[in-house]
């Protein structure tokens, strides 16, 4: 029920279909998750870095895109409807980092943000032989939203695109 009143709740139809493609591809991950692996699911939700804007001036972010061109308000858009989306038990089996992390680089690519998807590993307490995992994104070398706490202990084994 709280989905539907969110739902009713956006009513800029740019809005209403941001929400609705997100909810789809995170009712999709899990399956593809399942099925494929890691470099070829990357590869198959990745939708490359839309060039935006006019390319005068401005921090350059690896990709040719001055990073200050692209939406920051459509950005912040998207990362609290995938939030909000992930608060919802039906989504969390994986973990949310890894959700997240999948979905706004596939959606912060598709905007124009030259994101760069990491996965690392860290050991969860001294003296034991357990390890745990996190997903986070990086844009222009560095974290991107994410706390510092979350990644900087983790060992990167793995990032996309290299």
């Amino acid at each position: 029920m709280k989905l539907l009143r969110t739902i009713k709740r956006l009513n800029n139809p740019r809005d209403l279909r941001l929400f609705l493609n997100i909810l789809a591809m995170l009712i999709l991950l899990p399956r593809l998750i399942r099925k494929k692996s890691l470099p070829e699911l990357l590869e198959g939700i990745d939708p490359g870095v839309k060039q935006r804007g006019n390319n005068k001036g401005g921090p350059i972010s690896g990709h040719g895109s001055p990073i200050e061109d692209l939406d920051v308000a459509l950005k912040d858009k998207t990362v609290g409807f995938v939030d909000s989306l992930l608060k919802y038990r039906l989504f969390q089996r994986y973990g949310t980092c890894l959700l997240r992390s999948l979905i706004l680089f596939r959606f912060l690519r598709q905007q124009g943000w030259p994101v760069k998807i990491h996965f690392g590993v860290r050991k969860t307490a001294e003296g034991h032989a357990d390890i745990t995992g996190h997903s986070w994104l990086v844009l222009a070398g560095e974290p991107f939203l994410e706390a510092e706490s979350q990644h900087g202990s983790f060992a990167t084994t793995y990032s996309y695109p290299e």
